[in-house]
């Protein structure tokens, strides 16, 4: 009823296309790590084709999607996958035995329930990191490593999306207007997958939007800073340019005013003073620092 291939070699695929009248190109379309969610109808003996990605955990801890090929007859379901899928163990010792359990588009649609159960666990996960990250930006302790688990966290949400959605629409086909009788058949559990699948669509684009706001908001808070910084640099400046240009007066060979006078000095410094403290004083009426 259900025969699953990972990672076939060459002979295998040969073994699968022959057995079960495959076609070949398919088989090789789902081993390929960039291929796209699709539903293909062939009338040779009379398979329908539904590729969709499911989500999995490298051993470095990474979230990466990978395509899994659905081969659909009425006898039997036919997946060939790259990846191991992570919930394959789950799917038939529970459900083997109900009153569906030897009809195919049941089964691909139980593995679909699993698929998406992946889906939401790593979207919750990178919801909660999201969460923690917001955290730290509001007390300042974001720095570069922040940014690029920033875009990693991006990266996966737009992976998910460009799963999810083909997904959706591929399954809306198939209960509406799908030759396959089983989809007809089994609307209701369909529609469920449908549903599961839409409220990951909706929490990935939220997830966005938290992401492109937490990118507004660092950026909009260093333009400010640099901006204070450029201010305060810029009048301190002037403060220290202000007694400099005293004592450059007074530093020339030339016969100045008060030149000889003992209190000349002591003079020349609350002059300076005066005037640092004047414009400093004139900097925070303005706000400048």
């Amino acid at each position: 009823m259900w025969v699953h291939a990972e990672a076939p070699n060459e002979h295998e695929i040969k073994v699968l296309c022959d057995r079960y009248n495959l076609s070949e190109r398919f088989v090789r379309d789902a081993l390929d790590r960039d291929e796209i969610p699709r539903l293909e109808t062939t009338g040779k003996h009379s398979h329908t084709y539904v590729i969709t990605r499911f989500a999995y955990q490298t051993n470095d801890g990474d979230i990466q999607t990978a395509p899994i090929l659905f081969a659909l007859d009425s006898e039997r379901l036919i997946t060939v996958s790259l990846e191991k899928l992570p919930s394959i163990k789950d799917i038939l010792p529970e459900e083997a035995s109900d009153g569906d359990g030897g009809d195919p588009v049941h089964l691909m649609l139980l593995i679909l329930l699993k698929i998406d159960a992946d889906y939401d666990r790593f979207i919750h996960d990178l919801s909660g990191q999201i969460r923690r990250l917001l955290e730290r930006l509001g007390t300042r302790e974001v720095g570069m490593r922040s940014f690029i688990r920033f875009v990693h966290i991006e990266d996966d949400m737009n992976d998910f999306l460009g799963s999810l959605i083909p997904t959706n629409a591929t399954l809306r086909h198939l209960v509406n207007g799908s030759s396959v009788a089983g989809f007809a058949t089994h609307r209701e559990l369909a529609e469920t997958v449908i549903l599961n699948n839409e409220q990951s669509i909706q929490t990935c684009e939220a997830n966005l939007k938290s992401l492109n706001a937490i990118r507004r908001t660092y950026t909009l808070i260093g333009s400010h800073n640099l901006d204070r910084t450029i201010k305060i640099l810029t009048m301190v400046s002037v403060l220290i340019s202000i007694p400099t240009m005293f004592f450059s007066m007074y530093g020339m060979n030339i016969g100045l005013p008060q030149q000889r006078h003992e209190g000349a000095f002591v003079g020349l410094i609350v002059v300076c003073l005066v005037t640092v403290i004047t414009a400093y004083a004139i900097g925070r009426k303005k706000r400048v620092f």
